[in-house]
């Protein structure tokens, strides 16, 4: 009987929880949240909005190419980010990425990919302060439909992809709200949507 209870009171907190969440999805119909947009040189990439997708598309072999919106969540408190995006090819040599905790371009987290692992790193001042990487064999390496998710619990960051849990991390305080996407290396990462949940 008492198992009965204690699974009863589970019930009901986590059905409370997804009642009371906070749920703002940005589709990019229009950019309400401050989306850096443009074209950089012509020769080094371009980042637009349009017909609801946000396109960030580098061309230059060595500069990475940032955008960002100051995200509607409160990152002291536990959260969920959910992106859905398109890939175009991934090599060694050619990455995207998921920033967060980004207060400027010299100052964030994020997650970046290649063809063989998923990295957590951390920046401060320009320089990379801190890594943490987890090898992964990709099924699929071209035209990739991914979505990919950032869960705060706690003080434990966790990220995932389409679903499966590839890297969980502790100790990494969060203090901006900063969110956005980065390519490197002749490399196109296409969002078409983002779901925030707190």
């Amino acid at each position: 009987m008492k198992k009965k209870n204690a699974l009863t009171l589970l019930l009901v907190a986590a059905m409370t929880f997804v009642t009371n969440a906070n749920v703002v999805i940005d589709d990019f119909s229009a950019n309400i949240y401050g989306w850096n947009e443009g074209e950089i040189d012509g020769e080094i990439g371009a980042i637009s909005i349009i017909n609801g997708k946000l396109d960030i598309k580098s061309k230059h072999d060595e500069v990475a190419l940032k955008t960002h919106c100051y995200a509607p969540i409160n990152v002291e408190k536990d959260f969920r980010i959910t992106a859905h995006v398109f890939i175009d090819k991934l090599k060694n040599d050619k990455q995207v990425g998921l920033i967060f905790n980004y207060r400027d371009d010299g100052n964030f987290y994020c997650f970046s990919f290649n063809e063989y692992a998923v990295s957590f790193r951390r920046f401060e001042n320009n320089r990379e302060v801190g890594s943490y990487h987890q090898g992964i064999k990709w099924k699929k390496k071209k035209n990739l439909e991914q979505e990919w998710t950032l869960v705060k619990e706690a003080d434990e960051l966790a990220f995932m992809v389409d679903g499966q849990e590839i890297i969980r991390i502790r100790y990494m305080p969060l203090s901006y709200c900063g969110v956005g996407f980065y390519t490197i290396s002749k490399q196109q990462l296409i969002v078409t949507k983002i779901e925030y949940v707190q």
